[in-house]
């Protein structure tokens, strides 16, 4: 194990490899300022750098990467009515981490985050003693998650998005809204609330999110002609891939395979699948190659269950 301590700002990081794909596991304790973060917002990539090295890194230059990704998330219930969301991360490169987030201003959380988004590579765990590059950011952006009340999120690129420009909000880098809603929201209506109030800039490509919450509830928040738009789960069950879902009855873009295949598995279930079988249906629906990690996240047991690297014999299980 690994320990990362910053006294000036009582962060304390612990990290652990668990794999050597790799994997590995954070737990995260102390301010990492991401409530000042919330107050000043950021309007560029240039602009969130800038604040991340002066609120954590200090004096550093950081490259904060952020490639390109095709992913799928689907919500369902298994036959005990647990609510489960489940999502692939499929992109080029990742450097998997399970974060644990321990700080009294935020919900806790588990979430997975890309720290090849954040300058890791394959050997930085091995030289954080004398490189701990963006480590102490980690909890900014979180790919996906689970919060102690049962909510989730996950971000999945949508390239037809256009973020709204209101003068009147602060904006945020889309990355850091998945951090931002699993901190304070409970529902799926708290989570549109929250989004609601902020403008948003991207790097390589825009985003969408799908959320849900212990109750059921789900929907998939999207940005159209730069207004924020919502599409609410219609039945027990929900799916999400790469294109815009709102306003498009015939499901086209990218990911029309993936999502077709997803909801039509779920609609021959009526929406009632077990753990293991979300697992198999995300494991036949992932971009051949860039597969990085398949998880399945149960809003009622508030447990995970996932997978990396396309290797499906070995399941790693979480608790909250």
């Amino acid at each position: 194990m690994k320990i990362i301590q910053d006294s000036q700002r009582d962060i304390s990081i612990e990290i652990e490899k668990i794999s050597n794909r790799p994997f590995y596991s954070m737990n995260y304790y102390g301010d990492d300022c991401f409530d000042e973060y919330l107050l000043r917002g950021a309007r560029s990539l240039d602009d969130y750098c800038a604040f991340i090295d002066t609120a954590l890194i200090r004096n550093r230059e950081n490259p904060i990467g952020h490639n390109n990704f095709g992913c799928g998330a689907f919500v369902a219930q298994s036959a005990n009515s647990d609510i489960l969301f489940a999502r692939n991360m499929d992109c080029e490169c990742a450097i998997p981490m399970l974060l644990r987030l321990n700080d009294n201003s935020s919900y806790r959380f588990l979430s997975l985050v890309n720290m090849a988004f954040l300058d890791w590579d394959e050997s930085t765990y091995d030289s954080l003693e004398i490189d701990k590059k963006l480590t102490l950011a980690t909890a900014y952006s979180p790919s996906d998650g689970i919060n102690e009340y049962g909510f989730a999120v996950a971000i999945l690129t949508d390239a037809d998005a256009t973020y709204p420009k209101q003068n009147d909000k602060i904006t945020l880098f889309d990355m850091t809204l998945p951090r931002l809603l699993l901190s304070k929201a409970r529902s799926v209506e708290e989570a549109i609330h929250y989004t609601e109030k902020y403008n948003f800039f991207y790097d390589v490509a825009p985003l969408h999110y799908m959320v849900a919450d212990a109750s059921g509830h789900s929907a998939v928040i999207e940005f159209v002609d730069g207004k924020m738009v919502v599409t609410k789960a219609e039945n027990k069950y929900q799916v999400v891939t790469n294109f815009t879902l709102f306003d498009n009855p015939t499901k086209t873009g990218f990911g029309k395979d993936r999502y077709e295949n997803i909801l039509n598995a779920l609609e021959k279930q009526r929406g009632i699948i077990s753990e293991e079988d979300a697992l198999e249906l995300l494991k036949s629906n992932v971009i051949p190659g860039d597969e990085q990690w398949s998880a399945v996240y149960n809003l009622t047991q508030k447990t995970l269950s996932v997978t990396f690297s396309g290797d499906y014999e070995n399941v790693y299980r979480f608790k909250l």
